[in-house]
Order: C-alpha cells, then structure tokens, then sequence
C-alpha cells in the first residue's frame, strides 16, 4: 500500500467513525429511556427554572442535548430533539396507547402545515382511454380545526421519589405509562364513537367476535380494536394469536392490533388506515402545591388534597392531537 492510498483509506475510517459517532443514541430504546429520564427529572425538581437546569446538567447527554437550547420549561417543547426523545417513547408504549397504535396504518400529517390534500388513482387501459382521474381523499384545513387534549397528573410522595434505585424508577416508568395511554384512550375513544356507529349484538366469544365485527367493517389496511381487559386475556392464550399479542394488548395477527381497556364493556374495531391524525405530542410540568381531587379507592368520593401538606410530588401530562375521520366505527356488544 502507497502513501496516497494509506491516506484515502484514513479519511474513509475517518467518514465512518464520524457517521458512526453521529449515530449514537438514536436506537428507539435509549431514546425512550431518556424521555423517562426526563420526564423523572421535572418530577422531582419541580420548580420550571430549576427542572430546566437540572435537565441542562443530567448525566444522561441525550437528555442535556435536547434541553440545551430551552431558557423556561416551555422552550422544551420546540425542540427537535426532544420531539425525538418523545417519539421513542410513545412508540414503546403503543400496545397499550389507541393512538399510538393507530399512527401505524393512519396517515400521520405534518405539525407545521396550513392546508392539506392528497389524491391517488391507478388504471388498466389501452393508452387513449386511461387517463387517471384522481379521487381526492383528504381535504383538510388545519386553520379552523379543533384539536382534542387529554390530561393525566402522577402523583407520589416525596420519599417514595427520591428513593432512587431501579424499584422507583420502574414504579415510576409504570405509573407514567398508564397515565399517558389511559388519559388519551378515553378522550380518543369519545371522539371517535358517535351516533353513527355500527352495532352489531356479540356471542360471547371474543374470538367469534372480533371476526364479526372485522366482517361488518370498512375495508382498511389495518385495524385497531379496543376491547375489555378479560377478552384480551382470552385471546392472548389462543392459537390464532399468531401476532405474539401479551394480556394487555399488541398485535394478535398482522394488520390487527388489539389494546385491553379495563372499564369497557365493548369492543370497538376502528379501520386506521381511513383516518388521518395529527399528533403535536406530549407535555409535562411538575407542580409541588397544587390541590387534587383523590380518592382512596376507585368506588370512594373525592376529596380535595394539597400536594404540599401531604409532601408529595405531581406531574401534569398533557397530549394533543387532532383526528380527521369519516369513518365508521364498529361495535360489538358484550354476549351473554
């Protein structure tokens, strides 16, 4: 090997640890977990100016770098890097998010458009007579449109957060997930089942019933069906379940995701790929003294209770998104 071609081959390694190195941190995994990180470190610094300069400092870099460029907590929520850090996230708890799990098959529009339209068409003919003649199917003004928000608060005490360790990290990640995607499944759900919803009388078998109702549906890429807890279980166990489908949700055959709602007492089959949505994500802001509605168990009244006197910790988590749909849901109701 000569010089020139020793040289031409250090700036081809050279190319390939940069592009390498460029691409550290972006797997979906540690992407995910630094949102967790994140959204741990508002938690527990729960002034906006002091979250914002704990985040700056967090010894996770994927978590520095995106609050880098933020003064106040808002300006967290304009970066590209934290629209990353999100992304990951809400994509490892899509099995049990409806709206995660329909951004698989939906037409996801951009964030920062005015007006959309798309169109499509395809023929078979002799070159004369075929002329394409697209149909449009998404006419949307995103000027005048109304977007839905869904809010959930986390709540723990002070010791119990600042315990550290992998135990309140899990409790934690736990108790974030089931309030990001049980907030935002009731608020999606009421948005799309309406008056015009077809309703079909179930046997009481889910499987039986999951076919009828996929049978009177329109036609679709795929499917996301909401169902009640105990039928997912069902068919988690069931040899159709050919998509690896566990006890709360996820894909039971391609093209056919499933997520286990505990309080409903329907199954609900939504075509996804007829709906085109609009998902500006999620924000979070701590708050150490506000006063919340609680209750000892699900069944008990509501009493107010201030965060402060009990020395706990909140975090608000809001979403918003917009969902443009003509479609038809199906529901199947409970058999004897």
């Amino acid at each position: 090997m000569d010089a020139l071609e020793f040289a031409a081959l250090s700036r081809a390694r050279s190319a390939l640890d940069t592009m390498a190195q460029s691409f550290v941190g972006r797997d979906i995994n540690q992407q995910s977990k630094a949102f967790v990180d994140m959204a741990m470190a508002m938690f527990l610094n729960n002034d906006r100016a002091s979250s914002v300069a704990a985040l700056k400092q967090h010894v996770n870099s994927l978590v520095s770098k995106a609050a880098a460029h933020a003064v106040l907590e808002p300006d967290l929520w304009n970066g590209e890097d934290v629209a990353q850090l999100m992304a990951s996230y809400l994509a490892s708890i899509a099995e049990i998010s409806i709206l995660d799990q329909l951004k698989k098959y939906a037409r996801v529009l951009p964030r920062y458009v005015s007006r959309v339209m798309s169109a499509s068409d395809a023929v078979g003919n002799v070159v004369a007579e075929g002329d394409p003649k697209p149909v449009r199917n998404l006419n949307l003004s995103l000027g005048n449109m109304t977007t839905t928000k869904s809010a959930a608060v986390l709540v723990m005490t002070q010791e119990l957060a600042m315990a550290g360790g992998a135990e309140a990290r899990r409790m934690f990640e736990a108790e974030l997930s089931k309030a990001v995607s049980r907030a935002t499944n009731r608020a999606l759900l009421s948005n799309l089942v309406d008056s015009n919803a077809v309703t079909i009388g179930g046997t009481g078998d889910p499987l039986d019933d999951l076919r009828a109702g996929l049978r009177a549906a329109e036609p679709s890429y795929g499917y996301v069906v909401s169902m009640p807890a105990g039928d997912v279980l069902d068919l988690s166990t069931r040899v159709e379940n050919r998509g690896g489908m566990g006890v709360r949700g996820g894909t039971f055959v391609p093209g056919v995701e499933v997520v286990a709602i505990d309080d409903a007492t329907a199954m609900q089959i939504i075509p996804a790929s007829r709906i085109a949505l609009l998902d500006y994500g999620l924000q979070l802001r701590s708050a150490e003294h506000a006063t919340l509605d609680m209750r000892d168990t699900p069944e008990s009244p509501a009493e107010a209770v201030s965060l402060w006197q009990t020395n706990s910790l909140g975090l608000l988590i809001e979403r918003e998104w917009h969902i443009a749909s003509a479609v038809d849901v199906v529901l199947v109701e409970s058999g004897s």
